[in-house]
């Protein structure tokens, strides 16, 4: 069954688990394959109204892994730009499902869906896609072979069970390399000393295991920056 020319788009509704963290970044399964579902609405060859089992098959948005800025997030298929609340960062392909990673903009409206992500009340992962090939085997399941991934959706209700949020990540924390401490210099010391110059007070003490005296938070400049780590990425 070839449904090139149907122009609607196909939205499924996805049960989501959540794990809260603290920065903008959430994974999501956004399909799990081999998943049954029973839908109505006349995308699986026979009249709208009438139910058929769909499945969605390994491979189905791999043609779409290297674009995953043009998947647009929104809030439960909000219509038009006030709707959309992030985009893609990342796709990709797994056994068990096809996985993707958004960016929530920074924003009132984005600010409260990932509230709401936090918070466990969205429960739901919704797909906007567009069918390219299906086919339908003799019990009548329909398996999605190849599709147009548009948008994927934040929701409250979901239908296959195996659609998570994974979590919501955290960036590391970085700092400008010149707001850092600079390394101390015995030479340059001598020579601001000759020319009478009074040294800066955060200048990294010669000791670089030891900090200054007058402030203890004064040291040499870090080696490495820290990656805060968030259960379940």
């Amino acid at each position: 069954m070839d449904e090139d020319q149907i122009p609607e788009l196909m939205i499924r509704t996805f049960a989501a688990d959540i794990t809260a963290g603290d920065g903008r970044t959430v994974d999501v399964r956004i399909v799990p394959y081999d998943e049954t579902i029973t839908h109505n609405d006349g995308h699986g060859g026979v009249p709208k109204g009438i139910p058929y089992q769909e499945q969605y098959v390994q491979g189905v948005f791999a043609h779409q892994v290297n674009a995953a800025n043009r998947v647009l997030a929104n809030f439960e298929h909000q219509p038009g730009l006030a709707g959309v609340i992030g985009h893609g960062l990342t796709l990709r392909e797994a056994a068990d499902g096809f996985y993707g990673s958004f960016k929530i903009h920074e924003g009132p409206d984005g600010d409260k869906a990932l509230m709401l992500i936090k918070e466990d009340v969205l429960h739901g992962v919704s797909v906007e896609a567009k069918p390219v090939k299906s086919v339908r085997n003799a019990a009548g399941l329909v398996q999605r072979i190849k599709a147009n991934l548009v948008n994927v959706a934040f929701m409250r209700e979901g239908a296959y069970s195996r659609a998570e949020v994974l979590a919501v990540r955290e960036a590391a924390t970085l700092m400008d390399e010149e707001l850092l401490p600079v390394q101390f210099d015995p030479a340059l010391m001598e020579r601001c000393k000759a020319l009478g110059l009074k040294l800066p007070e955060r200048m990294a003490h010669p000791d670089t295991d030891t900090p200054s005296d007058e402030d203890p938070s004064v040291g040499t400049r870090p080696q490495t920056l820290e990656t805060i780590s968030v259960e379940g990425t």
